[in-house]
């Protein structure tokens, strides 16, 4: 792989991301179009960079929430259960926040002992083109859902567990994680534009542990140092494209126009389809 070719997947890996087509079903095609895996390039120590670009892309979009979630949980476990600066006198919606999501990402665990079959249909181009159709078709169904006022401060547990257990589907590729956590959470009475913010800061514990997989899996198979600078050009490409995506994703979650991206989902998903039965 070349430099150029490096920036390209990057700035796909970064875009597709955070605005639901899945990034993990345009990569896989991509790989297994070009026949990257067979040409003894490190795709998944790439894919490695890659993620981490995103990772980084996310973190610096909500810095100032991550921020807050940190600082205000250390604050109410310090303060105990009661007395005059405990959680009975006065709320701590980002330390809420924090719980909500640790709750929403507990469902994956259940897919640890299947991720070596889970893997396996990363190379089946087909079913990624109709997975890709259906998370269009998903995101149809979230610009017709109503709005309601949910945030961190009233959601409940029940809804947090809701959204885990959606976003245990998004293991498939081709089903857009950022897409499917976003309409379950409207789905559950959350305001759009929280559902959209959701959505991303849920999605670095979760694209962070998978890294970690991701990392021992690469560790199992050759790399050439070389192959570093293309890697890094890679993660930076991802990372820059990642925090406009981001703004993309609010800015057409929050007006429930998502059936945009729908459309080309499902245009993307046929292709797929059609590009597996030629080739």
């Amino acid at each position: 792989m070349n430099i150029l070719q490096a920036v390209q997947f990057g700035l796909i890996q970064g875009i597709t991301e955070f605005i639901p087509v899945s990034s993990a079903a345009h990569l896989c095609i991509l790989f297994n179009l070009f026949g990257l895996s067979a040409s003894g390039f490190n795709v998944k120590a790439f894919s490695v960079f890659l993620h981490f670009g995103t990772i980084l892309a996310a973190f610096i979009s909500y810095w100032q929430d991550f921020g807050e979630v940190f600082f205000q949980s250390l604050e109410f476990a310090a303060s105990g259960n009661g007395g005059e600066g405990g959680p009975k006198r006065r709320s701590f919606p980002a330390a809420r926040l924090m719980i909500m999501m640790v709750f929403s990402v507990l469902p994956l665990v259940m897919l640890l002992p299947l991720q070596r079959y889970i893997s396996r249909l990363f190379d089946m181009n087909g079913l990624i083109g109709v997975m890709l159709v259906l998370t269009g078709l998903i995101l149809f169904v979230s610009d017709r859902l109503w709005e309601r006022e949910k945030t961190e401060r009233n959601m409940s547990l029940s809804d947090a567990i809701i959204i885990g257990l959606c976003q245990m589907v998004s293991s498939i590729p081709g089903i857009s994680r950022t897409g499917i956590v976003y309409t379950a959470g409207v789905a559950v009475g959350l305001k759009r534009d929280f559902a959209a913010k959701y959505a991303i800061m849920l999605s670095v514990p979760v694209m962070f542990v998978a890294n970690i997989i991701r990392l021992v899996d690469a560790a199992s198979t050759s790399f050439a140092l070389a192959d570093i600078p293309v890697c890094l050009v890679g993660m930076a490409a991802a990372l820059g494209s990642g925090v406009l995506s981001i703004r993309v994703f609010r800015a057409l979650a929050s007006k429930g126009k998502l059936r945009n991206v729908g459309y080309y989902c499902c245009v993307a998903g046929v292709l797929s389809v059609i590009l597996t039965m030629i080739f």
